[in-house]
């Protein structure tokens, strides 16, 4: 049974038999602009509050159509006088997520890189196509991403979060789910004709809504990502505080998205 949702023109939701699949539309790549991330956060908002969540099962977090699950947050979004609206908006997304009393599932077809992958560590379960890749390259910009320095570590250890945030490689699905980024690998296509992503959302979806959202919770208890995880929430507002006040007064960060926007090579200072 589907359950029509109004969505933005950048975000869509499907709720269908108690499942919300939430896609951002914005092909090729669905790169998470400001008015993206702000709609994203919204439609979360509105499935997690308590009287829509009422027989919401899981939640599955995709993209329509394109070459990527995401891209990442816009680079051109991280300029010394944007750089605030992004991080709130973007951020808001994962404290939606934070109080999500159903898991939070990924679905990931071609790139989740940057923002996109910081969504991935997020989530509860991620199946993925055999050509997803996924990886944190803001440390060429002379950025890091905030949300991977805090959850990557408790999802695929530290030493291995250490390498992909440090080094700004991409790895293959199947190394992410050697590591533990992602459940399970499926054939190229799979994901659309959706038989793959059902059977997927199916192993989470048929307990008791109770105990899923209990069990989430009792997990929040020893990382702060699930339901009422004031750790997380409250490590995302000191994360975000460092950032802007610490690595946006940095020569090289500024220096790094105006190289890239200006099509250049940065020219590193080293402070």
């Amino acid at each position: 049974m589907t359950d029509p949702h109004p969505t933005s023109a950048l975000v869509n939701v499907e709720r269908r038999d108690g499942v919300a699949f939430v896609s951002v539309d914005r092909p090729p790549l669905h790169i998470l602009d400001l008015a993206t991330s702000r709609a994203l956060a919204a439609e979360l908002r509105a499935l997690v509050a308590p009287d829509a969540a009422a027989g919401l099962r899981a939640i599955v977090l995709g993209s329509v159509g394109g070459r990527a699950f995401s891209a990442g947050v816009a680079i051109e979004d991280h300029t010394r006088e944007k750089v605030a609206a992004m991080l709130a908006a973007f951020h808001d997304v994962f404290r939606a997520l934070a109080v999500s009393p159903v898991p939070v599932l990924a679905a990931v077809r071609g790139a989740a890189l940057g923002g996109g992958a910081e969504l991935v560590a997020f989530c509860d379960a991620v199946v993925a196509e055999e050509t997803a890749t996924f990886g944190f390259p803001e440390i060429r910009l002379g950025c890091y991403p905030p949300v991977a320095a805090l959850v990557l570590p408790g999802v695929v250890g530290r030493t291995r979060a250490a390498h992909l945030i440090l080094s700004g490689e991409t790895i293959g699905a199947r190394h992410a789910l050697e590591i533990g980024l992602v459940t399970e690998v499926v054939v190229d296509g799979a994901l659309i004709h959706r038989a793959a992503l059902d059977a997927f959302v199916a192993r989470y979806v048929g307990h008791s809504g109770a105990a899923l959202g209990l069990a989430r919770e009792a997990m929040a208890g020893g990382d702060g990502r699930g339901p009422r995880g004031a750790a997380f929430l409250a490590a995302l507002d000191a994360a975000e505080k460092f950032y802007l006040e610490r690595l946006m007064a940095t020569h090289d960060a500024n220096e790094g998205i105006a190289a890239w926007m200006e099509k250049r090579t940065a020219q590193w200072k080293d402070r």
